[in-house]
């Protein structure tokens, strides 16, 4: 598994069980909220009061619980998905006014017992006369439905509102990252032809002066074409593997130099399990052959990669020779800027790349930082 679907996993399994128990915490403490009355309250009332009370408000906080869900899942997300907010002002009246129906049956339910229990305590009791008073529901009922409606509609709401607006910013990133990934596609299927065809004309050059050396060109094409069918499609490839293609690249270019040409490739130990974006390197030291090796003036490329803990520093110089400048812009205009868009993809804010040229040498160095890429 890679790790950015680990990373999505993770994340959508945490946040699944924060919505849990973030709704069961809230319901919770919904239900007990009439327990933090002082208990002089309770006291003054009577038992079968508190116990007509404790019925009729599970029914209806258990009905309001169900106002709250179906406004999270319908009729909210509705509304910010149609702006037809006719039907959503429509359902809100209905729904409370069956609120008040379920209070009213409760308690025509028990009207017979409380006036039975009024009558026995001979009419003293405030609470019983205010409620068995009125033909549907007591003043204070009503508001106290109404007020706990509107905060279950609005908490629902909100509560909508912000999971809208958080799976659109995942849909986003993840629009953003399929481009990002089909974007990197792209910029490798670009360097493989082009690293391919420059490779076939060494080939094919050692074959001309029939060198003994062909065959070992061939092999080496051979491995560093499998690195690159089966290696890079991966999101990251081992620093090791990387650094063994580039190696074999290197020891391809060397095969067609002549006596006067230099190549001087060091590389320090390093950690084997360091990973990394693959090929590029490949660019620069593309670039230092083809522009930097004269067909009869002396010439040298020095290439060095260097890594301390998962900071990393590769350089490439070469020797600068007076090419045409369209040659040059052509040749290496899309390399480079194909790898600066990789590097900024990639590794958007942990590299660091370096191009100097000062008509005599040509170098580049790049700083990564591959802990954080």
């Amino acid at each position: 598994m890679s790790t950015p679907l680990r990373l999505k996993l993770t994340s959508a399994r945490f946040l699944l069980n924060y919505r849990f128990w973030l709704h069961v915490t809230g319901w919770l403490a919904f239900f007990a909220s009439p327990l933090i009355l002082p208990l002089p309250i309770f006291k003054q009332l009577p038992q079968y009061y508190v116990n007509y009370l404790f019925i009729t408000r599970t029914f209806v906080n258990l009905m309001l619980i169900a106002v709250f869900y179906l406004n999270l899942h319908y009729l909210t997300p509705q509304l910010l998905s149609t702006k037809n907010s006719f039907r959503f002002f429509l359902y809100l009246p209905l729904l409370f006014v069956m609120v008040l129906l379920l209070d009213y049956l409760l308690l025509q339910a028990v009207r017979a017992d409380l006036q039975m229990y009024l009558s026995r305590t001979e009419g003293n009791d405030p609470f019983l006369q205010e409620i068995l008073a009125n033909d549907f529901l007591a003043p204070r009922q009503l508001l106290a439905n109404l007020i706990l409606f509107a905060l279950i509609v609005l908490s629902s709401s909100l509560w909508a509102v912000l999971t809208e607006r958080l799976d659109q910013q995942q849909f986003n990133q993840q629009i953003l990252y399929e481009k990002t990934s089909a974007e990197l596609a792209v910029l490798r299927l670009q360097i493989s032809p082009h690293f391919l065809f420059n490779t076939l004309n060494n080939i094919r050059w050692l074959a001309r002066i029939k060198s003994d050396q062909a065959e070992t060109s061939v092999m080496e094409l051979s491995e560093i074409l499998r690195y690159m069918l089966y290696q890079v499609v991966h999101h990251q490839v081992a620093l090791l593997d990387e650094v063994t293609n580039l190696k074999r690249y290197v020891n391809l270019q060397k095969l067609r130099l002549h006596p006067k040409a230099q190549v001087q490739f060091t590389c320090d130990n390093y950690d084997p399990d360091i990973k990394i974006e693959p090929l590029l390197f490949i660019p620069f030291v593309e670039n230092a052959f083809k522009f930097g090796i004269h067909s009869e003036e002396p010439s040298k490329v020095v290439i060095n990669l260097s890594v301390k803990g998962y900071d990393l520093v590769f350089t490439c110089t070469n020797q600068y020779f007076d090419f045409k400048d369209d040659e040059l812009i052509q040749g290496t205009g899309q390399g480079l800027l194909n790898v600066q868009r990789r590097l900024e993809l990639y590794y958007p804010k942990t590299h660091t790349l370096t191009i100097r040229d000062d008509q005599k040498f040509f170098s580049v160095e790049l700083r990564l930082n591959l802990k954080h890429g």
